[in-house]
Parts: C-alpha cells; sequence; structure tokens
C-alpha cells in the first residue's frame, strides 16, 4: 500500500494542471478541474465499484456457509447429547441389577 500510495502521490504532483471539464446532461459548463483530481477520482469509483460487484457476487458462497455453519452447530448439539446418552446406558450398565 505504501507504493501504490507513493505512486499515486508523485502522480499528483507532477500532473497539477487544470483541465477543463463539461458535464453534458448537467448546466455545468467547464469549470477547471486539475487532471489528478479526475484520475485519482475515477480510479476510487473503480475499486469502489469493483468492491459492490464482488462482494455481490459472492453472496452465494457466504449463504452457503452460513447454512453449513447452522447444519455444522445442529450435529454438534446432536453429538453431544448423544455422547451424553451414551454415557447414561454405559453408566447403567455398570451398576449390579437390583430386583
Amino acid at each position: 500500500m505504501a507504493v501504490i500510495g507513493l505512486v499515486a502521490v508523485a502522480f499528483a504532483v507532477s500532473n497539477r494542471n487544470d483541465v477543463s471539464v463539461d458535464l453534458w446532461p448537467l448546466p455545468i459548463v467547464d469549470f477547471p478541474v486539475p487532471l489528478y483530481a479526475i484520475v485519482l477520482a475515477v480510479g476510487f469509483v473503480g475499486f469502489i465499484g469493483g468492491a459492490v460487484v464482488g462482494w455481490l457476487s459472492a453472496g452465494g458462497a457466504r449463504r452457503r456457509a452460513r447454512t453449513q455453519a447452522r447444519r455444522a452447530s445442529a450435529l454438534e448439539k446432536d453429538l453431544s447429547m448423544l455422547g451424553g446418552k451414551i454415557d447414561e446406558l454405559e453408566e447403567s450398565s455398570r451398576r449390579p441389577a437390583e430386583d
């Protein structure tokens, strides 16, 4: 991350020239913006967009993981219950039969 930060700072320092930007559908016409601001803003928006797409595409895997975690929890609960019943049966088989 430090290397990327240094590259971004070097880019910003060397590209401080103003660029005329015209946002066609909006009434804002020809306002000067530093070139580095445009490039860094577009990179940031692209990064956020990629993160959102990645998060959404991993939704199925997260859903399966939650389902498997619930299933594993239920099976562990059943296992401990059955272990307790086995212990009870072993305990009762060791006691002498009372008639």
